[in-house]
């Protein structure tokens, strides 16, 4: 069975919605609309899926692929326009309008309409208690409540029903959220905030002692969905975007530093031999794969096993050599560390590159986290840095310093 999702375009009501992605792709609960719409076409017995995207169609196409994350294939067709429905079944020969998806709505045959934002507030507000069979990360916190088991929560942070956060968000001490609020993923709510009856956009921090009341919030964009009026708040200390955690392309290694970094990987090859002849006696695989949270996503790197100290970095070079680490930055952090980094001030971590050395080798660190030693030895508290885990990178990179 073929079915057809039209992604809507042009929807002056919902402008504030599709300022930062296509409506299709606006988060409903941690999923995008559109990924809700193929998980339920997938379940109603689709096999092909087409989507027309006239908004931003290069988002869509890399949103959904092919279409294996449900299971079923997925086309993505740009258009020009948005397409009634009735066009879409005579330019496309769909004999059956059922099978045709115009995503203004939540998935499903009850789909609630989204005629403007207040309308598409009320209708997640009313999707909260369903949404945790598909949302694997959400956990019941308390009657009304789900927090993400990869977001963080001040003891004193006050959880009201009904309520939802979003994963890696971070929930400051006395901040209060709820009720009828939903907070995205990657939020940052500072002490004392307060955001009732709300939604808060990704990557949006959230000022200490700000009310957000009755509105969306989406980086440094406000509306009331009560009223309908909109602002752009300037001052970066009530709202602003948590936009530092891509690695910028100016502290990526240059074309000099990745061929100095292959030469040097030709000169220094007796390395891998002498890995290869103790790894070989000792029956360990001579690379050793690693995974490194590099930005918004996940590279693969490898250690070399059978030698020690700076050395087992060695095949590291050849990283420099792809363009995926420098030579002088943070040291690449495992997905399960950097879902530890919760405040804003730790996830400045991710947006340094990934480097072969760090300032913890200049300071006599060892190669594992040491939070009592690197502690002592690196002169801060555990306190400030939490050990060098989470506080080296400050000696080496500094947004906007």
């Amino acid at each position: 069975m073929r079915a057809v999702i039209i992604c809507p375009a042009d929807r002056p009501p919902l402008e504030f919605l599709s300022r930062s992605v296509p409506l299709a792709l606006v988060p409903v609960l941690g999923r995008s609309l559109l990924d809700l719409t193929l998980a339920q076409l997938a379940t109603d017995g689709a096999k092909e899926v087409l989507v027309l995207a006239a908004d931003r169609p290069e988002q869509i196409r890399a949103a959904v692929g092919h279409g294996a994350a449900w299971g079923i294939k997925v086309e993505v067709a740009a258009e020009q326009r948005e397409l009634s429905v009735a066009e879409v079944q005579n330019k496309y020969q769909v004999s059956d309008p059922q099978w045709i998806v115009v995503l203004d709505r939540l998935p499903g045959p009850a789909g609630e309409t989204f005629a403007d934002c207040a309308a598409w507030f009320a209708a997640v507000g009313r999707s909260i208690a369903h949404a945790l069979s598909d949302r694997v990360s959400m956990r019941k916190f308390a009657p009304g409540v789900f927090v993400s088991s990869t977001s963080r929560l001040a003891p004193s942070a006050q959880l009201l029903a009904p309520c939802w956060i979003g994963s890696q968000s971070w929930i400051g001490p006395n901040a209060v959220i709820g009720p009828n609020t939903v907070v995205e993923a990657r939020v940052y709510v500072d002490q004392g905030a307060e955001v009732v009856e709300s939604f808060v956009g990704p990557d949006t921090y959230v000022g200490a002692f700000t009310e957000v009341r009755t509105s969306l919030a989406w980086g440094r964009r406000l509306l009331n969905w009560r009223t309908g009026s909109a602002i752009e708040i300037t001052d970066a200390f009530l709202l602003g975007e948590l936009s530092g955690r891509a690695p910028s392309a100016a502290h990526r290694p240059g074309l000099v530093g990745r061929l100095l970094a292959l030469v040097a990987l030709l000169v220094s090859w007796p390395v891998l031999g002498v890995g290869w002849l103790r790894s070989r006696g000792s029956g360990q695989a001579l690379l050793t794969p690693r995974s490194a949270v590099w930005g918004q996503r996940t590279c693969r790197y490898y250690e070399l096993s059978g030698v020690t100290g700076l050395w087992k970095r060695w095949p590291q070079l050849w990283s420099i050599g792809r363009g995926e680490f420098a030579w002088v930055g943070n040291r690449p952090l495992t997905p399960a560390q950097a879902a530890e980094l919760a405040t804003e001030f730790e996830q400045l971590w991710l947006a340094a590159p990934i480097g072969l050395f760090a300032l913890a080798d200049a300071l006599g660190c060892g190669a594992e986290f040491d939070v009592e030693g690197c502690g002592t030895r690196c002169g801060a508290s555990k306190d400030l840095v939490g050990g060098c885990r989470r506080g080296l990178f400050l000696g080496i990179y500094f947004p906007g310093r």
